[in-house]
């Protein structure tokens, strides 16, 4: 969910939700919550924390093993300042999340968050050994980081993995197509998942304004078809 109303929703929608992964027998392996602020005016914002607590703990009777989030900067405190306030944040959701049996990991999206990177990492995650990571390659990608390398570094606080094509020509965007045909280097990727012995989720993320309609459904099967490639049982 991206927003407060999405967050209701999905909340209010429990129920329902719950009967739907019965039906088809189709489990919920992650639910997160992209662009909150529990960081405002130098403080944590208690509305947003209360509000993340109830989201998780609907994942949590869903069944969903992960949750994915962010920690905002707050432009009006140092850095410094954004440190202290997202490990206390971070503390309390871990508590929480722990509670209900799930891992709490940070999207490596910039979107409202800057906790996204390895300098970041650095700082934050030696000091919350439960905290883990969501990897997407195409943010790295067009931050221009060796995304390999990095997920490389950080592979065993790794819960939770996006499959997401992506292209950028001359450091310019051009699309996130299909993985398979894109630009994202996939044999390297799960060489490194391999070398980390990840046995996680693999969720692929269909991103595309190309890839609509009849043309976005073969693009899933083309993806789904080309990352059964790499695994191997």
């Amino acid at each position: 969910t991206n927003f407060d109303n999405e967050t209701q929703a999905f909340i209010d929608a429990k129920d329902e939700t719950k009967k739907l992964i019965e039906k088809y027998e189709l489990p919920i392996l992650s639910v997160g919550r992209w662009n909150s602020e529990p960081i405002k005016e130098g403080k944590i914002n208690r509305e947003v924390v209360a509000s993340l607590k109830e989201q998780i703990a609907a994942a949590a009777q869903l069944g969903s093993p992960v949750f994915n989030l962010g920690v905002n900067r707050d432009e009006s405190v140092s850095l410094y300042k954004n440190y202290v306030l997202a490990v206390e944040y971070l503390s309390e959701m871990l508590e929480w999340a722990g509670e209900k049996n799930i891992t709490l990991a940070l999207y490596n999206c910039s979107w409202n968050n800057f906790l996204y990177e390895d300098k970041t990492w650095e700082v934050v995650l030696p000091e919350l050994p439960e905290l883990m990571i969501k990897y997407d390659c195409s943010h790295a990608y067009y931050r221009g980081t060796d995304y390999v390398s990095e997920l490389y570094k950080w592979s065993d606080r790794v819960a939770h993995m996006h499959i997401k094509g992506t292209m950028a020509l001359n450091g310019n965007y051009v699309d996130d197509p299909p993985a398979g045909i894109d630009s994202i280097e996939w044999s390297r990727v799960f060489a490194v998942l391999y070398k980390a012995g990840y046995d996680r989720t693999l969720s692929i993320e269909p991103h595309s304004g190309v890839w609509q309609g009849e043309l976005g459904e073969r693009g899933i099967n083309f993806t789904i078809d080309f990352i059964k490639k790499f695994i191997l049982r």
